[in-house]
C-alpha cells in the first residue's frame, strides 16, 4: 500500500505539476491526448529518450506516457503501447534520427531537467551537440532505483553509438553505479561512452546527509535516498557499488576558493553542501574549481563554459 507520503504527492503532482489533465484517471488514449503538460518535473521518470521525445514512468502509480517535443501527452498506457506509439512515429519519419554520438544531461536531487535547460542549450548551440536531458523522480525512490531508468534510456538510442555525461550532484552517482551494473551483466549495451563532466559530484558521501537525514521535515521532502549519501548510514553499501568511470571524466567544483567556505561546520572550502574533498576521485581528467554554490552550479556561465571545454577536448 502507498504510504502517506507517497499518495500526497501523487495527488497533488497530478492536479498541480505532473499534467494539465490527469492523466491517469482517463487512462488508454483518447481524448486528453494532445494536451500541454509540464513534462513531469516531480513524479515522472524517461525511460526512453528520441531527441525532445519521451517515455515517462510515474513513480507512484506505474504508468506510462509519451510526450513529444513540446510536452503534449501523445499515448498513455504500458510501455509497450507507449514504444509502439513511438516507433511508428520514428519509421514515418515525423522524429528526425539521432547522431551517432550524443550527450545525456542529468540532474540532481530534488532538480529537475528543467534545471538543465540553461546549460544544456549552451551545449547545443555552442558546442553542436545533440544533447538528451534525462529527468527522473530523484526524491521518489533510490540511487538504484533511479539507474535502472537511466540504464533503460541507454539501451534503447536508437542510431547512437557514443554517449557523453554531463551530471550534476546526484546524477554522477547514478552514472558510476550505471558503470558498475554493466560491468556486471552478460549483454552490456553496443554503446561507447567518451567523456563525463561531473559538478559538484558527492564521490565520497556527504557529511551533512548523517544529520540533516534525520530531521522529519528533510526525510518527507527529499526521501530515502537521502540516507544512502550519509557516510554512517547507507553510504558503505551504495560506494561499494560504484566505479570510476573507465573513460574520461573531469570535475567541475564550486566553493569560495579559500580554507573555510560556506559553512564552519565542514572542513576547508565547500559549496554550501559538499567539502571540496568530497568531489575528489583518482584517474580524473582535469578538475576546476569554478566558485559557487552546489545547487546553483549548473546555472553559471562559468559552469557552462568549462563543460563544453572538456566535452570538446578533454580538458578544462
Amino acid at each position: 500500500m502507498a504510504s502517506a507520503k507517497r499518495i500526497f504527492e501523487t495527488v497533488l503532482v497530478c492536479l498541480l505539476l505532473g499534467s494539465a489533465t490527469p492523466s491517469f484517471v482517463w487512462g488508454g488514449d483518447g481524448l486528453f491526448n494532445g494536451l500541454k503538460t509540464l513534462g513531469g518535473p516531480i513524479a515522472w521518470t524517461d525511460q526512453v529518450i528520441h531527441g525532445d521525445w519521451r517515455i515517462q514512468k510515474h513513480a507512484t502509480l506505474g504508468h506510462y506516457r509519451l510526450l513529444d517535443a513540446r510536452d503534449r501527452r501523445i499515448a498513455f498506457g504500458s510501455i509497450e503501447h507507449c514504444f509502439t506509439q513511438l516507433q511508428r512515429r520514428r519509421h514515418r519519419g515525423e522524429i528526425a534520427p539521432m547522431p551517432p554520438h550524443v550527450v545525456i544531461v542529468m540532474h540532481g536531487l530534488a532538480g529537475s531537467r528543467r534545471f538543465m535547460r540553461g546549460l544544456t542549450k549552451h551545449l547545443s548551440q555552442q558546442g553542436g551537440f545533440t544533447v538528451l536531458n534525462f529527468g527522473y523522480a530523484s526524491t521518489m525512490g533510490t540511487i538504484e532505483e533511479q539507474t535502472v531508468a537511466l540504464e533503460s534510456v541507454v539501451r534503447n538510442l536508437e542510431g547512437v553509438h557514443e554517449v557523453s555525461f554531463v551530471a550534476h550532484s546526484m546524477g554522477n552517482i547514478m552514472i558510476r553505479h550505471l558503470l558498475w551494473r554493466f560491468e556486471r551483466q552478460q549483454n552490456p549495451p553496443a554503446i561507447a561512452f567518451r567523456r563525463l563532466v561531473m559538478i559538484s559530484p558527492p564521490n565520497h558521501g556527504a557529511h551533512l546527509a548523517d544529520t540533516i537525514g534525520e530531521g522529519p521535515i528533510v526525510q518527507f521532502a527529499l526521501g530515502e535516498v537521502v540516507d544512502q549519501f550519509a557516510p554512517e548510514k547507507g553510504w558503505p553499501k551504495l560506494e561499494a557499488q560504484l566505479v570510476t568511470p573507465p573513460f574520461e571524466f573531469g570535475i567541475v567544483a564550486g566553493g569560495k576558493g579559500n580554507d573555510r567556505g560556506y559553512l564552519p561546520r565542514l572542513p576547508g572550502d565547500d559549496d554550501g553542501l559538499l567539502s571540496l574533498q568530497t568531489h575528489m576521485l583518482d584517474g580524473a581528467a582535469g578538475f576546476i574549481q569554478t566558485g559557487g554554490r552546489h545547487q546553483f552550479m549548473p546555472s553559471y556561465q562559468s559552469v557552462h563554459d568549462a563543460t563544453l571545454r572538456f566535452l570538446l577536448y578533454g580538458h578544462f
